[in-house]
Parts: structure tokens; sequence; C-alpha cells
């Protein structure tokens, strides 16, 4: 049987991953330390495949430093709660759906985010600044990697 990782290779028929620098011990070590629930299918594969930019511009990082819910000084989360976009979509559902303990781990440049949330256990979560919203978006790390990363 394979490992998740090879799995992940053998899906990713257009190399995608290709462009990934995988991370030292020690930045591995630094973030477990930092994120101690942290996805451990995450940290396995930034140590095998690694971060950066895939060769379609998708976006797999180290967590950012800040919590996911400080998207306020983001451009796209200030011009989606800005009061003419406000205006013109509707009103917003109230509070703040945003885990604290979400971070931000890949992007594909646009108004989303997605986020390890561990107190939510191992799935990724997509955060859209336009709602804002923070849905599940894949039950696991390796799971997001295929079906949103690897899709030929």
């Amino acid at each position: 049987m394979m490992s998740g990782i090879a799995q992940l290779l053998d899906l990713d028929r257009a190399n995608e991953l290709s462009s990934l620098q995988p991370v030292s011990e020690i930045v591995a070590v630094r973030i477990a330390t930092r994120y101690p629930s942290i996805s451990k299918q995450y940290l396995e594969f930034i140590r095998a495949v690694g971060v950066g930019s895939t060769t379609r511009d998708f976006y797999i990082y180290e967590p950012e430093p800040e919590p996911a819910s400080s998207v306020e000084p983001h451009p796209s989360f200030q011009l989606y709660q800005s009061a003419s976009y406000r205006a013109l979509s509707g009103p917003r559902p109230e509070g703040h759906p945003i885990p604290a303990d979400a971070v931000a781990i890949a992007d594909s440049g646009a108004s989303w985010r997605y986020c390890l949330c561990p107190s939510l256990g191992e799935g990724v979560y997509c955060l859209d600044m336009a709602g804002p919203t923070f849905e599940p978006e894949a039950d696991d790390f390796f799971s997001f990697v295929a079906n949103t990363v690897c899709v030929n």
C-alpha cells in the first residue's frame, strides 16, 4: 500500500507539485511547536513535497503568523466588507465565523484562504472573505491537495 504522499504524487499527473520546495526539519519542528495540534498530514507534506507556488500559481505555505481570524487588514476583506459592497450585496450574517485557532496555509490568490483549524479536527476549511464564511473544504490535508491542487 502506498503512503499518502506517494498517492498524491501519483495523482499529480500535471506535475503541479513539482515547483514546491520541502521545508527543513528545523522549520517543520518550529511549526509543530508553535501549533502542537496542527495536521500531521500537513507537516508530512511540507517536509516531503514542500511549500511555495505550484505550476498553476496555487500557494501552499507555512502557517501565517497571525490567526486567520485577523483578516480585517486584507484588501479583499476590506473591499467585501465596505459599505458600498454591502449595499449592493445585501445583509450579512452577524458574528465572526472564523475560529480563533484557524491558520491560513494555502490560497490561490483570490479572496479566500484555505485554513487548518485544530479545534475542528483534521479538515481543511475555506475562509471566504466576501462572507466572511468559514466552511469545510476537505476532510483532511491529503484529500484537499488531491481534490484542489492536483485537479487535472
